[in-house]
């Protein structure tokens, strides 16, 4: 008997609990003003062209039901901005409140910040976030932007202290070219050795693979690396990606199943002798090594691919001298780089432009025998799949 007013207690309880809760369509006594969000960092993103531009929205809500219509105003606010760079060393730039705008419901278009009424009997009103074209001199592809939006006031209830605010990363929609490669892979040699060991590094590159069930099958490996260690990697459909540092086995694998077919955007991040490989910014594991890094021996520096490659597409090989955050992994997945970034040791695009040139000069770079390289154009990212979009054919008069 007593089991059941427990059971009915905790199922009252319950009910109770969602009348009044967050986004729940009831009624309650007290009630506030938030930003919804679609998950809790707060951070967007919004898929912008060149030339078509994009959008998102942001929703101002109210924690329940409004009993009367509630005005909202959100707007730009450079402070988010400043403090999410800071928080995860990033250097995202804002887009001038002139080159975008609020779009409400009715249609009406605002720079700066906007003002929507959420009606009575209704608990948010979505604003459209609008950029109507993208100037690339203005915005260029080697630099990261956002738009930081807050909710400024309300006409009646307190504006909870969290969350307050969305920020909108423009994911920028790129065509580019990339590599295609079959066959033996190449060599990136410093043309001045290292002297110092290094305590923290990144290496990234991108890759598809047409299939992950060959054997022996390299991602980037360490040349010749100091410290006693070495970095050779391996990577499967089934087992993820290996680090080889001097012995094999199941552990020496990170165990997350990886498509082939895909972009994979990986990275290696060594500091205080671990390793930890992300891909499509998400960590898959950290190993413990022990120190790797490049030493002064003439042959030490980095190789890319092995026989096994089979029309396996590459691009943007990067080499930094510290290592990133997970919000910078996140942050340069497909963006093209500018040569002079700082930390940036080596940048390849692998593009029809640049072929297999080193853009910071610092390098050489050898293609082994064996191996085909060729290029193809229109990829466009972002994009799970390789997609190619050819451009559309001029029609006469």
């Amino acid at each position: 008997m007593k089991k059941h007013i427990y059971i009915l207690f905790a199922v009252l309880a319950y009910l109770m609990s969602a009348c009044t809760s967050v986004g729940e369509e009831g009624e309650g006594p007290d009630n506030a003003v938030y930003m919804g969000t679609l998950n809790s960092s707060g951070v967007i993103s919004m898929i912008v062209d060149n030339e078509e531009g994009g959008s998102t929205f942001v929703t101002p809500r109210l924690a329940n039901i409004a009993d009367e219509p509630v005005t909202i105003t959100v707007g730009v606010d450079a402070n988010i901005l400043n403090e999410y760079n800071e928080k995860y060393s990033l250097e995202l730039e804002p887009i001038a409140a002139t080159d975008f705008v609020f779009v409400t419901k009715d249609g009406k278009e605002s720079t700066g910040e906007a003002v929507v009424t959420i009606p009575q009997g209704d608990f948010q009103a979505s604003v459209e976030v609008k950029m109507k074209s993208v100037d690339e001199q203005k915005y260029p592809f080697s630099k990261r932007f956002a738009i930081p939006v807050s909710i400024k006031e309300a006409s009646k209830y307190k504006v909870l202290s969290s969350p307050t605010w969305t920020l909108i990363r423009l994911n920028r929609r790129l065509k580019t070219s990339v590599a295609v490669m079959s066959g033996g892979g190449f060599s990136i040699r410093p043309k001045t050795p290292f002297t110092e060991p290094m305590k923290e590094w990144t290496m990234q590159m991108s890759a598809i693979y047409t299939t992950l069930t060959r054997g022996n099958l390299t991602t980037a490996y360490m040349n010749a690396a100091g410290g006693g260690g070495e970095l050779y990697t391996r990577i499967s459909g089934t087992a993820g990606i290996q680090i080889k540092n001097v012995r094999d086995g199941d552990d020496t694998w990170t165990q997350q199943p990886l498509e082939a077919g895909k972009w994979l955007h990986i990275s290696f991040v060594y500091k205080n002798s671990t390793v930890s490989f992300y891909v499509n910014g998400v960590l898959q594991k950290t190993f413990n090594t022990t120190p790797i890094y490049l030493s002064d021996k003439s042959d030490s520096g980095w190789t890319i691919g092995n026989e096994g490659y089979r029309n396996d597409h590459l691009r943007e090989i990067r080499f930094w001298d510290r290592a990133l955050t997970e919000g910078e992994i996140i942050d340069k997945l497909y963006f093209p780089q500018d040569p002079q970034t700082p930390g940036l040791l080596m940048y390849m695009p692998l593009t029809k432009e640049s072929e297999l040139n080193e853009l910071t000069g610092n390098w050489n770079v050898t293609k082994h025998d064996g191996t085909s390289i060729s290029f193809v154009d229109n990829v466009v990212f972002p994009a799970d799949e390789l997609v190619i979009e050819e451009p559309a054919e001029e029609t006469g008069n």
